[in-house]
Formats: structure tokens, sequence, C-alpha cells
């Protein structure tokens, strides 16, 4: 056996150490880098800043101490922080193992001991250290065989205040913390002397103390900042007047908490992530801090998941559009009655998860701190009834519900969550005793389809107008209070100008209370009341021009109406009637009451629709469901012209001689014909079908189509 002397083993030992030094990272990665030292062990996390998701790069970093005051370096794509274990900086690249380095002090460093507070310069390859009532010191890193740590001139008076971390702005040059204690302020420091400015309280807790142990920065200038007590992650914008922090995700949590990430990096969202589809006003985009959860396998609320790079609020709803309906975890026994209690059965795939649930009660378009419903509710694989209260000051009518469900118990209506799942809901609240007529269903709508060409046929694709239609009456004792229309654009292939109303026949427009109609398009509420003057029934007038809701792809003529022109995203309207004097159930009009397409005023609508009135048509134009009696506005000169084969006295409306109307209910949400291919062409069971007024031949005419004439998102 040979030996080997000391001097020989410490040279070896030190060119093993200068060789361990592991590859630098990946240019500038997206990632956040939290170390915890849990039992004075050092715990490397990955976390995705995104939605809070982590994963564990180094269980102890070859240390049996911790590092601290970490920073990522822009210049050479390592972290440095600093080691306690050698009291010096250490550097560690993309093993994650701590390097201690060779480095001089001053007798101001030797005198200041460890550090917790740290981060490399953008502007310079300088990493900087603090210690309060010490001051503030660097250590340029451009020479690696000269290390040399200094006392920053005049700091030491400056060094007042308590913060446990602080990050380089990316492009300004300063240094930003966020202070810790009950009332977090935002400091913005100079690096020349470590003199600080006081930007204002960001933050405020009602419950303990803030700890804010990792901050760090995106290339936007908002800070990102890991409370060390529930690993809350928080951001705010250093670069507004007035900046607020809000919880943004929720990550690891720890009582020795630092951080680095490279500030030059976006935050971005992978496709593996959940997203709401509630109004944005509830917080569903990315950019409105939405409610998002990590997909990972087996753990969700009913039987599937689907990943998005961002939100779709309604009525981009990616459940109305794609044809994957992942909001299956929750459902509804019960109805949701003001000061009444109601159940929810909640369905989980995997278990240790949490339930939370907001509900706007007040319908003011945002979930308020006292309407969270349901707060870190267990939920066992399977089925679960949750029991919740509807509060007395809850209002009437339709409303949104969102339901987190999560390895975590505490978390809000927002922000990023690492596993789970976020599922949103519109639901109707209701007086004691009401009941809910839906038409088709609550979670369903039907087509009403027109051709716009009236009084002829011509090209009869049915595709100018495409509205999914939902109706819903409010009934106590078998009286109707109220109805309620939800309706959404689905197609315009038309280049002719068309208004979209919908008569109550029967309902005398004085016996609708208008003061009191709630409308909304896209969520945004409408002041001008929508029931049109001078009708015997009541009128609501949807929209008088729908190419003001139109916003084409480029390179498209038409929405939805011709190949490779497709888009989830549909205007949607929300409109409430309520009644002076309830209706009787058995006199309400049948369903779908009586949707119709109007010609815009002062619009041309061809040389067909101006002869019976020698002018624009406007308003004395429409076109009805088949068998459907217009309006008071509309001309009777039309019955008759051209193609149009009505007879009131026999009840006939708006059909040729062939039993064809220019409006059709569809049953479903349909493929229409693409532009400018007859209806009939596409779907040959229909001819037999418009043939028998009965409508029962062919009565599921509209599930065969000929799919290569058929519109296809």
């Amino acid at each position: 056996m040979k030996y080997i002397t000391p001097l020989f083993l410490l040279a070896v030992s030190s060119l093993i150490a200068f060789d361990s030094i592991s590859a630098e990272f990946e240019t500038c990665p997206t990632q956040a880098f939290i170390i915890q030292t849990p039992s004075s062990v050092p715990v490397a996390y990955g976390v995705e800043l995104a939605t809070g998701s982590y994963v564990v790069l180094s269980n102890d970093m070859n240390r049996l101490a911790s590092y601290n005051g970490v920073g990522f370096n822009y210049h050479d794509n390592y972290i440095y922080g600093w080691d306690y274990e050698a009291s010096t900086l250490g550097k560690t690249g993309d093993d994650y193992v701590i390097n201690a380095l060779t480095m001089t002090k001053d007798a101001a460093s030797t005198a200041a001991g460890n550090f917790f507070v740290g981060d490399i310069a953008i502007h310079e390859n300088v990493w900087y250290g603090y210690r309060k009532n010490k001051g503030l010191f660097k250590v340029p890193l451009d020479d690696p065989n000269n290390y040399a740590m200094t006392l920053v001139s005049g700091s030491t008076a400056n060094a007042t205040y308590n913060i446990t971390d602080f990050a380089f702005h990316p492009s300004d040059g300063y240094i930003y913390a966020v202070t810790n204690g009950y009332n977090a302020s935002l400091l913005r420091i100079d690096p020349f002397d470590a003199s600080a400015t006081n930007l204002g309280v960001v933050v405020v807790s009602t419950g303990s103390k803030f700890t804010f142990g990792a901050q760090f920065f995106d290339p936007d200038g908002v800070l990102y900042l890991s409370n060390n007590s529930n690993g809350k992650i928080y951001r705010l914008n250093v670069n507004e007047s007035n900046p607020i922090a809000d919880i943004f995700a929720y990550g690891p949590s720890s009582s020795s908490n630092d951080g680095a990430r490279c500030a030059l990096a976006e935050v971005p969202v992978g496709e593996n992530v959940d997203f709401g589809d509630a109004p944005d006003s509830y917080g569903t985009y990315m950019t409105s801090n939405g409610a998002r959860h990590s997909i990972i396998d087996d753990f969700y609320l009913g039987a599937s998941v689907d990943g998005e790079a961002s939100g779709y609020p309604t009525p981009l709803s990616d459940d109305d559009s794609d044809g994957m309906d992942d909001e299956d975890g929750i459902s509804f026994p019960t109805g949701f009655e003001v000061g009444e209690s109601a159940v929810i059965l909640a369905t989980a795939t995997g278990s240790g998860g949490f339930l939370n649930a907001w509900f706007d009660w007040n319908r003011d378009g945002i979930f308020d701190s006292d309407e969270q419903a349901i707060t870190g509710h267990a939920l066992s694989p399977g089925s679960n009834n949750v029991n919740l209260d509807v509060p007395t000051w809850g209002k009437t009518g339709q409303t949104w519900a969102r339901f987190r469900f999560s390895s975590l118990a505490d978390i809000g209506p927002t922000g990023g969550a690492g596993d789970g799942e976020v599922e949103d809901y519109q639901i109707s609240t209701t007086e004691t005793g009401v009941t809910i007529n839906y038409y088709p269903s609550s979670s369903t709508f039907t087509s009403i389809v027109f051709e716009d060409l009236y009084p002829t046929r011509e090209d009869y694709d049915m595709n100018d107008v495409i509205f999914h239609l939902r109706l819903i009456e409010y009934v106590k004792y078998d009286q109707v209070r109220r109805v309620e229309f939800v309706a959404k654009l689905a197609a315009a292939g038309a280049f002719y100008h068309n208004g979209f109303a919908i008569q109550l026949p029967g309902i005398a427009m004085s016996n609708i209370k208008e003061n009191t109609i709630e409308w909304s398009i896209d969520g945004v509420a409408q002041s001008a009341s929508p029931l049109e003057s001078g009708q015997t029934y009541g009128v609501l007038i949807l929209a008088q021009d729908l190419w003001d809701y139109i916003t084409l792809t480029t390179g498209c003529e038409f929405l939805r109406s011709e190949s490779g022109c497709g888009t989830s995203y549909r205007t949607t309207w929300n409109m409430t009637i309520p009644f002076v004097n309830a209706v009787p159930e058995s006199q309400m009009p049948d369903f779908p009451y009586d949707p119709f397409i109007f010609a815009t005023p002062e619009s041309d609508h061809g040389q067909a629709a101006k002869e019976p009135t020698g002018e624009h048509p406007g308003r004395k134009l429409e076109i009805h469901l088949k068998n459907k009696a217009p309006t008071d506005k509309f001309d009777t000169a039309y019955f008759g012209f051209r193609e149009d084969r009505s007879d009131p006295n026999q009840g006939l409306y708006f059909l040729n001689e062939n039993g064809m109307g220019w409006a059709l209910e569809v049953p479903t949400s349909w493929k229409h014909p693409l532009e400018r291919l007859r209806l009939d062409a596409c779907y040959p069971e229909f001819i037999d079908f418009a043939a028998d007024n009965s409508g029962n031949t062919n009565p599921s005419w509209y599930l065969t189509p000929i799919s290569a004439l058929v519109f296809q998102d």
C-alpha cells in the first residue's frame, strides 16, 4: 500500500475543490431559487413564480450551516451567497453545491460577521450585502483570484432599516426592499451609500408579522416577496406611484428563507396550468393575477382538468368553445335562496386536498372578503357534501362562484397555487321559495340561426347571424316573477348590418318594470333602457348593430363562417327583466320566446329589402322564427313579397313555398354551414323536415351534416 503525504493530500484537495465548481446555469433562468435552512441545513428549491409550484433541487447543498444573502449573477450565470459554514461568499452552479471562495476582508467586513441580506447588481459584477447598524458591503466578482470585501463608504450611518432581503432593480440601478413587521414599507436604497427613501406602506398584516426573507425582480420592475411564515408570494410594481403588494402565489414556507432570481427573465406561464373562466373583474387573466393552479396527475376536481396559458373569462370560456368540459367537479343539488342554507356536491380526484369557495352574493363583480362561503374544507376522494349559508344581504339574480381545490387550506380567490384546480360557475340566487326554469338547461344553449337576405333566399347558408341562447324563468307559486336572457354571438356571416332583439309575445310592454331591468355586455353594466317603445308586447333590444361587437381575425371577412376564421370569443349579453305583475306559467310564451333580427337603421339591406318601403328599411324589416308573428314595427308589405309566403290569417309567418324559414332554432351548439353553402346542401335531411309543418319528419336533421361543408373551429 502506498502512503500519500499530507502536503500532497492538501494539494489534491485543493484541485478537487477548484475542479468541483459545477457548470453555470442556463442563461438567465426563469425560475426563482429559494434557499431555506430547516434544522441548520440549507435546502434549495426551484419555484415557478406564476403558480408557486416548487421542486427540491438539493436537500443539503453539501453544507451543515446556512446559505443566505443569495443573488443570481447575470454576468456569469452563477448564484452567490453568504456561506455560514466558511464565513465567506459561496458560489453555486447547476449542481447546487456551495463552493466557498477565498476572500479578503477589511476591518469593518470582518466585524460585520455573517450576512442574510444580499444580492448582485445588474449594472456591475458586484455582490452587495447588508447588516443593520453595520453598513452596506460589497465584493467585486470579476477577478476570481482577488475577491475583496469592503465597507461601502458612508453606509454605516444609513444602515438603520429592518430588512431580511433586498433586490437590484433590473434597470434603474437602485436596490429595493420591503421591510418586515405589521406595516411593511417599500424602500429604495442607493448602493452608493445605503441611503434609503421610504416609498410608503405597501401591505398591512392583520395576523402575524411579515418577514420577507426572499425578494426578487422581473424585467418589468415587479418585485416579488416571499413571506417566511406561510410561503405566500406577494408582488408589487415599484415603478408605480403608489405601489400596493397583493398575494401572487403560494410557495414553500420556512423560518429561514432567502431567494435569488435573474431579474432580466420574464415570469412565464406554462401550458400545464389551469385558470378560471369567470369575468375578469373576479381575477381571471394572468395579467389580473387570475386564479391558477399547476396541473399535477390525479389531483383535481371532477374527472378532468385542462391547461391554458392564461384565463378564458366568459364569454371566452374554453368550456363553451373547445369541446372539453373540465368544470365537472361541483354540482348544485339545491338552489341558493337568500337567507337560507344550501348544499354543494364536490367531487375530488386525489387525497389531501382542501376546498375554498367564494360567491359574489352582492353581484358587484368582485369577490369581497366577506364572500368566502367555504374555507379550508377537507375533501375525501370521491363525492363530498358541503354545506354553506347564503347571507340575508345577498342580491337575487345571476352571479358567479369560484371553487379552488388545493393541498393548501389557506388560499385566496386569486393568485397561483402549486397543485389542484379552479372551477368557476355562473349560479342564480333567488328569494325564498323561488324555483328556476332553464331553457334548454342550466349549462347548455339553444342556437338561433338567421338568413338575412329576406325576402329572398339566395345563398341560404343560414349563418348570417347565429346566437346561442339560454332563457331563465324565476317562478314562485306557479307565477313567473322575472325572466333572464343569456345570449352569445356565435357567428356573423353577412355584410349587412343587423340588430338583435327578443320579443315576449303576450307579455304587455306595460307589465315590464323598465327602471329595474339589469343588463350587461361582456360583464359591463349598461345604463340605457333596452325596452323598445311603441310596442304592444315587451321587446328587448340587445344590439342595434351586431357589427359593433365583432372583431375579425386577420384575413377574414366574417365571424366564424369561413375556414380558418374561428375564434373562441363570444360577445355575451346578460339581461334580467322583472315583471310588474307576476305572469302565470300557463300564460308565458313558449320557449324560446321570439328572438329576431332586424335591419340596422340607416343601413343598406339590398334592393329586395328596399322595394316594399322605398327606402332603407331599418326597423321595418324583421326576420323571425318560422310562424312567429312580427312586432308592431314590422312593415307588413313584406308579406307575400318575393319569396315570402306568410299568411297571418292562417298563422303562417316568415316561410317560403317549400316551408323553409329565414330563421331556425337548433337545440344544440350547432355546426353551421360554411359561407355561401346552402343549408339544405349541408344538411340533406333538412329538406323533408322543413316541408312538414308538424316537425315530425327528420326532427334530428341537424345531427347529420356533410362534415366537409360545415364550419369547424
